[in-house]
């Protein structure tokens, strides 16, 4: 089990060859039915599997298993090329490898697509679109026919669309978010518990950030507040866990899984991994053991390609999206497609992308109007001035400890320590003792810092300087407007999990 790693302060191609495999909505002979849960969002194993083929296309073709693409009656939109669409399934079956993970009651339960995510590239492949769909999401689900079995699965209505992979397999799940989003999906890929944990520990662990200590007894997730690295068991924990999110949904479980995703692949942007044949060497041995894929995804030009392009892809382009969502009609704990569902579900139709992207406002100068009414509220506040305060400087750019020190001393704090770390963290934050609540909230709205905890762990307020915040004497927040209203963010965007100790 990979440990958390705590606060130092805590004890060839062209592209466009692409085109030619997209579109092809036809059932494959089927090799294997091996039918696992990834609680990753599995976009970066998706992202890591095509982008081995350039070192190892004869192990990727030979490790991984089939089935077939769509066992559903379904097949809508424009067979033409455009973007490509992968829809990424992880199950949450208990058999076989995954017994682990559950009761002997779990094992023999059968297989429910416990994360959907459906990716596409535009079709000049400058954007990624992430699309997550909730497992309780309540759909029609479409005829299907087992392609192993025979067995025909009538159309039903008002089921969970988890449902799907236990109507004949993947190609069913692909079937339904096919019919319910009008979407043609080319490949889909399923993946394994341990695929998450192998990859954690290939790329060293992955940076997660929560608001408060969570201790979940369900997953074996156990982290404290801040900015922790977390690979094996911890990482799949993070990815499993509900309980110690926000409200306790798979929405908020989604929203971490996709700033877990973001932070890989700022990762891996960051150190090269892409076109460092030795890492994607490893990383197919780690992985490709443990993935089910259509028949057409094995096609080596497809996958060099795919891995080309994420090789060199701006961030601020790939953007993680929950599918619009509102409680369900007639059971408030499920949830139904909101209207607003068909503007985004449009928009990837038509290839136009997700985001209005906004630049961050560029910091300006106080003016006297402004200045007042900030000085005004500072002379209400009532606070002890001699307060202890750390600032530590973990985002890498030099002297940052300096600049940030002195935007703090002018609120008036005259006992400032200024500390570098060798560690780098990606996001900011303040931290707090009991008592210097009011301290620790005076100096992050200064320096337009949104994440200020709590905790025992330490005694003074301690302001963490992160990557995210490596100019400037404001945290500047872009703002990413996304389709539909839906939640999400882009990869470039570093952001901590609200959470509560649990």
């Amino acid at each position: 089990m990979g440990e958390s790693v705590t606060h130092p302060k805590q004890n060839s191609s062209d592209p466009n060859r692409l085109v030619g495999f997209g579109r092809h909505m036809r059932q494959e002979p089927v090799r294997s039915h091996r039918y696992r849960w990834i609680a990753l969002s599995c976009v970066g194993v998706f992202l890591f599997i095509v982008a081995v083929a350039g070192v190892n296309l004869l192990r990727l073709r030979t490790n991984v298993h089939t089935a077939s693409l769509n066992i559903g009656e379904y097949a809508s939109g424009s067979l033409s090329d455009g973007p490509l669409d992968i829809l990424v399934i992880g199950s949450d079956t208990r058999a076989g490898n995954n017994a682990a993970y559950g009761s002997l009651e779990d094992a023999n339960s059968g297989a429910r697509s416990d994360v959907m995510m459906l990716v596409q590239v535009s079709q000049n492949r400058q954007d990624v679109s992430v699309i997550s769909f909730p497992r309780d999401l309540i759909v029609d689900i479409p005829k299907c026919t087992s392609p192993i079995t025979g067995m025909v699965y009538p159309a039903a209505s008002g089921l969970q669309i988890n449902e799907s992979l236990n109507h004949g397999g993947p190609g069913c799940t692909v079937a339904t978010i096919s019919s319910l989003t009008g979407i043609n999906i080319d490949h889909f890929m399923l993946v394994d518990f341990n695929a998450v944990k192998a990859l954690s520990h290939v790329v060293g662990g992955v940076q997660v950030c929560v608001t408060q200590a969570i201790d979940d007894s369900y997953s074996g997730l156990k982290l404290p507040a801040g900015v922790s690295s977390v690979e094996g068991e911890q990482a799949l924990a993070f990815l499993r866990s509900r309980h110690g999110y926000s409200d306790g949904s798979d929405t908020s479980r989604i929203a971490a899984q996709q700033s877990f995703l973001a932070s890989l692949l700022r990762k891996v942007k960051s150190e090269g991994t892409l076109t460092n044949p030795t890492q994607l060497f490893n990383i197919a041995e780690a992985v490709t053991q443990n993935v089910t894929v259509d028949k057409g995804l094995t096609n080596p030009a497809t996958l060099v390609n795919i891995g080309a392009m994420f090789a060199s892809i701006d961030l601020s382009k790939v953007v993680f999206a929950t599918v619009p969502n509102e409680p369900y009609l007639y059971d408030a704990n499920k949830l139904q497609l909101a209207p607003s569902a068909e503007d985004l579900f449009e928009r990837l139709r038509e290839d136009r992308g997700l985001t209005d992207k906004s630049a961050p406002a560029p910091e300006q100068a106080p003016t006297e109007e402004t200045q007042e009414p900030e000085q005004a509220a500072e002379e209400q506040v009532s606070l002890d001035y001699s307060a202890l305060i750390t600032v530590l400087n973990a985002s890498g750019a030099e002297h940052r400890e300096q600049d940030i020190e002195k935007v703090v001393a002018s609120l008036g704090y005259s006992h400032i320590t200024a500390e570098h770390s060798d560690t780098e963290y990606a996001a900011s934050a303040v931290y707090y003792p009991a008592g210097y609540a009011g301290q620790a909230q005076q100096i992050a709205q200064k320096l337009g810092i949104t994440v200020v905890e709590g905790s025992a762990s330490y005694d003074a307020v301690t302001v963490v300087i992160g990557q995210d915040f490596t100019s400037g004497d404001v945290l500047s927040q872009k703002e990413t407007s996304i389709a539909g209203d839906a939640s999400g963010q882009t990869a470039d965007q570093v952001k901590c999990q609200q959470s509560y100790e649990y």
